[in-house]
């Protein structure tokens, strides 16, 4: 009787033990991705949050063609395909990822990345975010910055992508233009590589 008693409770003492061990091993390789990701994102020095995505000057400046591409494309809520149409995060996101840069499909996370630029287009450079929100509340509309004082956007309003010229613009709902964020930086050793434009091609 004894015997048997002890050889459940070495059974059950075994169990204890092996289901731990599983446990441990299971959340252990939960995490691993978690720490593989943040490495990746280091190595490739691409990510926005980082805080900014390295692209040359050419890359930077075909934001513009990317986007204006994009000019009469119609709005639709939380659209990411032109095809079927884009708002106005889903119009950053889809441009951007041309350029290998993933980026959120939120404009109130998109409002927090990178580094805050004045609001003034003489500051200002193709690539950079306009945020647009309420007062007191989140930050619920963005544009793309394309030079000569203009920007880019998917308009729930006009129902279609517009260009529009940026200290005119006066936003349906109440919004105000709460920013300016730039989540592009130049890489000086990247230009070293790029053609120049002057000389004639081969």
């Amino acid at each position: 009787m004894l015997r048997s008693r002890l050889t459940l409770l070495a059974g059950a003492m075994l169990f204890v033990v092996a289901n731990t061990a599983a446990a441990q091993q299971k959340a252990s390789t939960r995490k691993a991705p978690k720490k593989g990701a943040v490495k990746a994102v280091v190595e490739r020095e691409a990510n926005p949050a980082g805080p900014f995505a390295r692209l040359t000057s050419l890359q930077r400046d075909s934001i513009i063609d990317h986007t204006r591409n994009l000019l009469g494309i119609r709005y639709k809520w939380a659209g990411l395909n032109p095809a079927k149409g884009l708002d106005c995060s889903g119009i950053v996101k889809y441009v951007f990822a041309k350029l290998g840069v993933e980026l959120p499909h939120r404009a109130a996370e998109l409002a927090k990345m990178g580094d805050p630029i004045t609001k003034d287009t003489a500051a200002m450079v193709p690539g950079d975010l306009l945020v647009f929100g309420k007062p007191g509340k989140r930050i619920s509309h963005v544009g793309i910055y394309v030079g000569d004082g203009k920007m880019i956007q998917a308009s729930s309003s006009a129902h279609h992508v517009v260009e529009t010229e940026v200290m005119k613009y006066r936003p349906a709902g109440g919004l105000q233009w709460k920013g300016v964020r730039r989540i592009v930086a130049i890489d000086s050793t990247m230009m070293q590589n790029e053609p120049d434009p002057t000389q004639p091609k081969h």
